[in-house]
């Protein structure tokens, strides 16, 4: 059996592996000293050098918690949006209370930041990085040249880039930036991580969030004493705490590069069988997940690859639903013979359901990419 989704994805097996220890985190010392090289790990990575938390719940946790803590009922938030996520951190900020304008823009192109006005008349600006549904990467400095130094608190949904693509989160002046463990990360569900600024921290200082288990202020008050506000999923760190330091040990530089060959060698290879990209600019095509029109319903090319061969492809949801395969090419899946698996698995669903796909064609051209990349 093998995962090919956006997340959660395949996992290397010495992170399974770290899921087995025993621990006790809230009186083990040596687990708070984890948790501290987890964080620290996580801010080399993103260039970071404000705070970061990482809560036991899924990346939609992060989410919710960057409005909680910052949004008071009637402040104003700009919603950017050209996605599923987009709307939702809209939502989001309504059910806080919050008077919302969303700026829209095509779902298949990257946002156009040049619809972006009057942030300094908004509390906060929210924008999603790479939207997982379609597959696509926004042009994320664009966005940042637009909305740094106006006085607003830029949050900003990096869930399926961190890990995947590099980001430079002090030069593009995010103020709180979202992540995951089940993306890039390649570790099991259930982390939420928030890196929030100090510019971020001042706004939750006077926002005085009531909340206990989201709340910024109250893990500052354990975190402080070396303990916890509750147990934390303490498996689920010791395995994050593994994937980053396998990040590390293959260096950066090389895993993004290997996430670029598994984005080309995947549309090369969807391509070959006749397929048509979602994202209308194959540049903005997510290195970690690519999205392809289905000449049938999704429904029946998921169902065969993975009760006939084992390999789970993604459909998509909202506007989308219906009518895109998504093949999941992040962390430890950004590998030739899991994308090759991946392309292989398609082509034999296309053709079982009467879609002619040259499966072989296709796997010529998903090595002839990792090839060039001396892959």
């Amino acid at each position: 059996m093998t995962i090919l989704t956006p997340g959660p994805t395949e996992m290397n097996p010495d992170v399974l592996r770290e899921m087995l220890r025993s621990v006790n985190p809230d009186l083990d010392k040596g687990f708070f000293r984890v948790y501290n090289e987890t964080v620290e790990m996580i801010k080399k990575l993103i260039k970071w050098n404000g705070d970061i938390y990482i809560m036991s719940g899924e990346g939609m946790l992060g989410l919710e918690v960057s409005i909680a803590n910052t949004i008071r009922e009637g402040d104003r938030v700009l919603s950017l949006s050209n996605g599923v996520f987009g709307e939702l951190f809209a939502d989001l900020a309504m059910r806080y209370g919050a008077k919302v304008d969303t700026v829209n823009s095509p779902y298949d192109e990257p946002f156009d930041a040049q619809l972006i006005k009057n942030v300094e008349n908004y509390k906060a600006v929210t924008f999603v990085y790479v939207e997982t549904p379609s597959g696509l990467i926004n042009n994320i400095e664009s966005v940042s040249e637009r909305i740094k130094g106006k006085g607003s608190l830029f949050i900003v949904d990096a869930i399926s880039a961190v890990g995947g693509l590099p980001i430079d989160c002090e030069a593009l002046g995010i103020d709180i930036c979202l992540m995951a463990s089940q993306k890039a990360f390649s570790s099991p569900p259930g982390l939420a991580i928030i890196a929030v600024s100090k510019k971020a921290k001042e706004v939750i200082e006077k926002n005085n969030y009531k909340g206990y288990y989201m709340g910024i202020k109250v893990w500052d008050e354990y975190l402080k004493q070396e303990m916890f506000p509750y147990t934390p999923a303490a498996n689920d760190i010791l395995a994050l705490h593994r994937s980053l330091k396998e990040i590390f040990r293959e260096g950066p530089e090389s895993v993004y590069r290997r996430h670029l060959a598994s984005k080309e060698a995947t549309i090369e290879g969807v391509k070959a069988m006749g397929l048509k990209l979602f994202v209308k600019d194959q540049a903005f095509s997510a290195p970690t997940v690519t999205a392809v029109y289905s000449p049938i319903s999704p429904e029946k090319i998921i169902n065969f690859a993975w009760e006939k061969l084992g390999v789970m492809l993604a459909g998509s949801w909202g506007p989308l639903k219906d009518k895109v395969i998504r093949i999941g090419h992040m962390g430890y899946t950004a590998q030739k013979r899991f994308v090759a698996e991946g392309i292989a698995a398609l082509g034999a669903a296309l053709n079982y359901n009467g879609i002619p796909a040259n499966t072989v064609n296709a796997l010529k051209k998903v090595n002839e990419v990792f090839d060039s990349y001396n892959l």
